[in-house]
């Protein structure tokens, strides 16, 4: 081999070793960012309107003696929620953005995106887990989330909480 074909070998190789870093750094900087599971894309939109557009339902979720009201909004998987109320949730801290409560029962996901975007004081469903979710902290987008309504007040009642908890989530009357 000459020394420029060498050279031009040696160029290429280390050309395609380092796209290949690339891939491997940036996949595995989306898992560590991530958390347990992996963020899609953006391209699902959200089915779920702002937060101030929304029409649904009341309920109060009470930690202690405190209390917050809420909104379940009208989809697929609010209304399945509404069904199982009153519900008494033992409730963890997750990533310290979220506190999440398993259900007995699946809620239903059909009619709902594959994945959405939560917001800061979303109430959410988290479908592969069976967890519904209190959002106090920006988690961005992942598959499985259904936003499946809104948490008024101050979220700091949430966000507080140091250990699991129980809260209960109940119609409002």
């Amino acid at each position: 081999m000459t020394a420029i074909s060498r050279r031009a070998v040696a160029a290429s190789l280390a050309a395609i070793l380092g796209l290949g870093l690339a891939a491997c750094t940036q996949s595995s900087d989306s898992a560590a960012e991530g958390g347990t599971s992996s963020p899609s894309s953006a391209a699902t939109s959200s089915i779920s309107p702002s937060a101030d557009e929304q029409e649904g339902t009341p309920i109060r979720i009470r930690i202690g003696d405190q209390t917050l009201d809420a909104t379940v909004w009208d989809n697929p998987t609010g209304r399945a929620l509404l069904e199982q109320l009153p519900l008494t949730l033992s409730f963890e801290d997750l990533n310290e953005e979220e506190k999440v409560g398993h259900l007995d029962r699946e809620l239903t996901m059909d009619g709902m995106p594959d994945g959405d975007d939560p917001q800061v004081g979303d109430l959410g469903y988290y479908a592969p887990w069976g967890n519904v979710v209190l959002y106090y902290s920006d988690v961005g987008r992942w598959d499985g989330i259904a936003r499946i309504g809104r948490i008024h007040g101050n979220l700091s009642v949430i966000s507080d909480q140091t250990g699991d908890f129980t809260a209960t989530l109940e119609a409002a009357k």
